[in-house]
């Protein structure tokens, strides 16, 4: 998901069936060293017009990724099918735009309805190089997964497994894995500047520092 939290205030991210998808493939680039940062970032729903636009439905409030993208990487959505396993075409957008409570597009080689019929349901990734450089002091959720939290006393509560937004604020879902625990521990620390102070996604490994209690699982 492409969503971003603001650090300071701590709260917000294979086609065969006709002809004409024939003919759009041509234009596909299926490089593997081309897909493997890619971000699942939208889902494809039903076709819009007769012109080849379909629906999509980002994940984040604010699509900027999919606006700032070159290239469009779809596949068909498979419940636990990891990104890397996917079968990814990569296609030129050519068209985004709001459409009453939603947004509309279109891509190179999309021209009629029956072609884009078939893409319904599948999932829109983008490269992360591809998105927009977050403002000082923000981060994308996606940078966010994988890192080790350290509370004030130096203890590494855990690893931020799932972020989510609750009515008030991004909250961090961070899980321990400790051997000798009876069962992993969880901790879940808003994404707030009361709880949350350094943030470091560019070393490794990643790291997080909150002021938290091991106590405090809740």
């Amino acid at each position: 998901m492409a969503n971003f939290v603001p650090k300071k205030k701590r709260v917000s991210e294979s086609v065969q069936n006709n002809e004409t998808s024939n003919t759009a493939n041509t234009t596909q680039a299926t490089n593997a060293a081309q897909t493997d940062d890619l971000i699942i970032v939208a889902r494809i729903g039903a076709a819009y017009g007769v012109k080849g636009w379909v629906k999509i439905h980002p994940f984040s409030h604010s699509p900027d990724a999919l606006q700032n993208a070159t290239r469009w990487w779809i596949a068909p959505y498979i419940p636990e099918q990891s990104v890397a396993d996917a079968h990814w075409q990569g296609f030129e957008p050519k068209g985004f735009k709001p459409h009453a409570d939603a947004w509309v597009g279109t891509m190179a080689g999309w021209v009629d309805r029956t072609m884009v019929e078939q893409f319904k349901g599948w999932q829109i990734a983008v490269s992360r190089t591809e998105f927009p450089q977050p403002d000082e002091d923000e981060f994308y959720w996606v940078d966010l997964l994988g890192a080790q939290v350290v509370n004030q006393d130096g203890v590494v509560l855990g690893e931020v497994t799932q972020l989510f937004e609750n009515a008030a604020h991004t909250v961090m879902n961070v899980v321990s894995q400790s051997s000798d625990a009876a069962k992993p521990v969880e901790y879940l620390i808003p994404f707030v500047s009361a709880f949350v102070g350094k943030v470091d996604v560019q070393s490794q490994p990643k790291t997080i520092a909150v002021t938290w209690d091991v106590d405090a699982t809740a």
